[in-house]
């Protein structure tokens, strides 16, 4: 398959595509940090979540961190989601409940631009980080737009319902 090498092009593969063609088109990205830059915000308390794109069949949500942020371990509320890596150093952290419900980390690894990662619910539980020192970008391809998911809140120590919200809103599909 051709390489991907812009939003629109990618948009316009996902919308006339099925969803089985999916893994095979995201695996072909190579979308310039430059592509992102006009749908970033920012904010120094936390990373923030900037919807480019979101119909009936996929989301697309540009993650923007600065150094050091990350996210609660969490779900993807009964979604797939793939993490294409714009620019930057992001650690993943997945974990499993053992049998009577504790979690325990399965594996880690370095995501630098370009990297892709996927997970779903059958796969556990995730976490990322940025590594950086500096601005960080991740985009998160849904397949069908995910508006609540489960996250581990620590001072509950146990997993909570969060609805999500966007920092940004581009469009709709």
């Amino acid at each position: 398959m051709k390489t991907i090498d812009s939003l629109t092009e990618f948009i316009k593969r996902l919308d006339e595509s099925e969803l089985e063609s999916f893994p095979k088109i995201i695996k072909s990205l190579a979308i310039p940090f430059s592509e992102f830059e006009k749908y970033a915000t920012w904010n120094n308390d936390r990373y923030t979540s900037n919807c480019i794109v979101r119909t009936d069949a996929f989301e697309l949500i540009l993650l923007c961190w600065n150094k050091k942020q990350g996210t609660p371990i969490h779900e993807h509320g009964g979604q797939k989601c793939w993490v294409y890596q714009v620019n930057g150093e992001v650690a993943e952290c997945r974990y499993q409940k053992n049998e009577i419900g504790e979690l325990s980390e399965t594996s880690k690894k370095k995501l630098t631009a370009g990297n892709l990662t996927y997970m779903d619910n059958e796969m556990g539980y995730h976490t990322l980080k940025n590594l950086d020192n500096q601005r960080s970008m991740t985009l998160h391809i849904y397949v069908s737009p995910i508006d609540t998911c489960e996250v581990f809140c620590d001072e509950q120590e146990a997993f909570v319902t969060k609805e999500l919200v966007y920092d940004s809103f581009v469009t709709t599909g």
